[in-house]
């Protein structure tokens, strides 16, 4: 194993500088104990400084340490190592590239037990208050994040153990948007345009957060087995889980026709384009109908949520149907979806939901709002139906029928 050597000009461990013979380029050098040869790796610089800097940087991102103690642990460089390791290669890789460095612009190159000392804890919650000027939550985002890095080397066996960590308290904050009655649901899908409707409709029938209704394809319904996979296939799963629902019968008619004449990938879709947002058209709508601001997108699964308590629901299917549940989904949970009885009283109660708003609509409405069916007029008292008493449907005033 090499030693240091005071004709090496800069050695890090068991790695130094060094140059090949007529080249001015500067190489991290090692000793390979397997093959009892000397190795280079070029640096991609002849500056001596930057060439330093540079082998710097490697050593801390690839030099695992072990079991090192709090006072001797350096936070900037557990920092890089959870970075390059893990944090580069989620999907909020940029909330924790912004969080560890509002840590390092406080701490600088403070050990972890310099960091973590309780004045010093209050005193970086300051900075992030007062000269940052982040709210609570980012606040508590900020230092979880930290913590998680922390966690993480403690877990490789980096450090010896783990500091404690003090995290701001956060309240509560209220549901995105109130819960809807039905007669509301059934004036917004009557002054709605095609794709927000559809929108709407997709939203009760799953349960769903907005981005899952969205993001719904064609090919993640299963007509077969009647199965809503509300999560794509290849798409990592996150804590907002996106689980696999039960079709509502109700709903299957419409899909399969829709399916049949729609050229485009995704169900809720503009002139054949996909919809990434409706928060202008759902804006444009609320104030038509003269409806309150607390009026939002996400309160259409407050609304289901409350709706399927209402029902008496298990509260255990109503964790399932909403996704609030843990990713780590066992073997035999995976074929659960195939089970006849899998969310049969939600899916119930969603199809009971539907009927009821069906039966404040005006005849053929429904059907010609969902599918133009081919604008046959002679079929407008034949469409597709939630279900519910038909007879109570109010018949006062025309139909219009609504193209996409």
């Amino acid at each position: 194993m090499p030693r240091y050597t005071n004709d090496r000009e800069f050695q890090l461990g068991d790695y130094w500088l060094s140059k090949r013979s007529g080249s001015e380029a500067w190489y991290r050098t090692w000793f390979d104990p397997e093959s009892r040869q000397t190795r280079r790796a070029s640096l991609g610089t002849a500056d001596f400084e930057q060439a330093k800097k540079v082998l710097t940087d490697w050593f801390v991102l690839n030099h695992t340490k072990k079991d090192e103690q709090p006072t001797e642990a350096i936070l900037a460089e557990l920092f890089a190592r959870y970075f390059e390791h893990y944090g580069s290669g989620v999907r909020s890789h940029g909330n924790i590239e912004r969080a560890l460095r509002y840590w390092l612009e406080f701490h600088g190159t403070a050990t972890l037990s310099e960091a973590c000392a309780m004045p010093r804890q209050q005193a970086f919650q300051k900075y992030l208050r007062v000269d940052r000027k982040l709210g609570s939550n980012t606040i508590r985002q900020t230092l979880t994040i930290g913590k998680a890095a922390i966690n993480w080397a403690w877990k490789r066996g980096e450090i010896a153990s783990v500091p404690y960590i003090e995290l701001v308290k956060v309240p509560t904050p209220p549901p995105k948007g109130r819960p809807l009655e039905i007669d509301e649901v059934a004036r917004m899908l009557a002054g709605a345009d095609y794709h927000l409707q559809v929108f709407i409709v997709l939203m009760i029938a799953t349960t769903g957060r907005n981005k899952a209704v969205l993001d719904l394809r064609f090919d993640q319904i299963d007509l077969a087995n009647d199965l809503i996979h509300l999560n794509p296939e290849g798409r990592e799963q996150t804590l907002k889980f996106r689980p696999t629902i039960k079709l509502p019968p109700s709903l299957k008619p419409w899909l399969q026709e829709f399916r049949n004449v729609s050229s485009a990938e995704t169900i809720v879709q503009f002139r054949g384009a996909p919809v990434s947002s409706i928060r202008t058209t759902w804006r444009t709508l609320r104030k038509s109908l003269k409806l309150d601001d607390s009026v939002q997108p996400y309160g259409l699964r407050h609304t289901m949520a409350r709706w399927l308590r209402k029902s008496s629901v298990p509260a255990w299917e109503v964790a399932a149907q909403l996704g609030h549940k843990t990713p780590d989904v066992s073997t035999t949970e995976i074929y659960a979806p195939f089970d006849p009885s899998y969310l049969f009283k939600s899916t119930a109660a969603i199809d009971d939901f539907l009927s009821r708003v069906a039966c404040q609509l005006r005849a053929g409405s429904m059907s010609e709002f969902l599918i133009e069916r081919l604008k046959d007029e002679q079929k407008q008292g034949d469409g597709w139906w939630f279900g519910g008493d038909l007879n109570s449907r109010p018949r006062d005033y025309e139909s219009r029928a609504l193209t996409s």
